[in-house]
């Protein structure tokens, strides 16, 4: 008879496990959810998110409302979303520039980006492109780069802040090629190419998403991309490594993050969102069609690879000038 009601009472209480997660699960998300970008809008993470939004708000029927909060090349929104309440409502489309980088840069941030949040979901990867302005007198690469080893500090190389990834590029090829080339910080990618097509800098490295309007309206020309491999988008923009840097690799990442904190059932209920958005022919085809790579995988796969990159970028980064 004991035995009895002890399996009862075990089973009872599974049961109301179950029906806890459960209804963890059905509430989220039981109002808007705040996908901060930390960029103005127009970039091309700006339009990541939005293009996120929408098939999440499509497939989930979720309300995913885009909020930008520029500055400090991350800090500020990253902040932000460190201090808000761990429910998932507010999270933040993060890239390895301002949540790995920036903070390696600026260790006065106002979080730890170890310990502040909660990995959430890898969305892509994406190469950089170097553009000049249509009427540039740097038509290729090469063209650049003699320029910048034989008159040090004319050429104007304009990036979207401090410890961008545009930034990190400026470095390795400042590094590879032994050339100087003058920093123009922007808040954002967009800025920086309405300044090109303005003749206010000479080139401009950027991600292919926030080029691509640019490009495709012929106001700026491509000089290469940072990937060892050539992108879908753009075949036939050649590579820096195939220009005489061999194994030149500049690359970002794209990934949700949220509050640290955060249940297990929340993280994975937009994690399977996130993926399934993923898996979707359209949405990969429009991902493809702005030099991104697609990525899925669970939250605790991205907190991995985000830990790692962040500990070898820490090694990385005192050998360049990131000035």
């Amino acid at each position: 008879m004991f035995k009895t009601r002890l399996t009862a009472a075990a089973a009872f209480c599974c049961a109301l496990s179950m029906t806890a997660l459960a209804s963890v699960a059905h509430a989220f998300p039981d109002k808007p959810v705040r996908l901060v970008v930390p960029f103005s809008p127009g970039g091309g993470t700006d339009i990541l998110a939005r293009q996120l939004a929408d098939e999440l708000n499509k497939a989930e029927r979720w309300n995913v409302v885009v909020e930008n909060r520029p500055g400090g090349n991350g800090a500020i929104a990253l902040g932000a979303v460190a201090r808000a309440k761990p429910d998932g409502h507010e999270v933040i489309l993060a890239l390895r520039e301002n949540i790995a980088i920036m903070p390696l840069l600026q260790p006065k941030a106002s979080f730890n980006a170890m310990e502040d949040f909660t990995s959430i979901a890898h969305v892509a990867d994406s190469p950089m492109i170097l553009v000049s302005g249509a009427n540039s007198k740097y038509k290729n690469i090469g063209q650049l780069l003699e320029a910048a080893k034989n008159r040090p500090d004319t050429v104007t190389f304009g990036t979207s802040g401090k410890g961008s990834m545009s930034h990190l590029l400026l470095a390795m090829l400042k590094k590879s090629a032994g050339a100087q080339m003058n920093h123009v910080p922007y808040k954002g990618s967009n800025p920086a190419l309405t300044d090109l097509v303005g003749g206010h800098v000479d080139v401009v490295g950027g991600s292919i998403g926030s080029a691509k309007s640019f490009l495709d309206g012929q106001r700026v020309l491509p000089l290469a991309v940072s990937s060892t491999k050539r992108v879908h988008a753009y075949p036939d923009v050649p590579t820096i490594a195939e220009q005489g840097y061999a194994d030149f690799n500049v690359v970002t990442w794209y990934g949700i993050f949220g509050p640290k904190g955060m249940s297990k059932e929340v993280v994975d209920a937009i994690n399977v969102a996130v993926n399934k958005a993923l898996e979707n022919p359209a949405f990969q085809d429009t991902l493809e069609q702005q030099g991104m790579i697609p990525q899925k995988g669970t939250a605790a796969d991205f907190d991995q690879l985000f830990r790692k990159d962040y500990q070898a970028l820490e090694s990385q980064l005192k050998d360049l000038d990131m000035q």
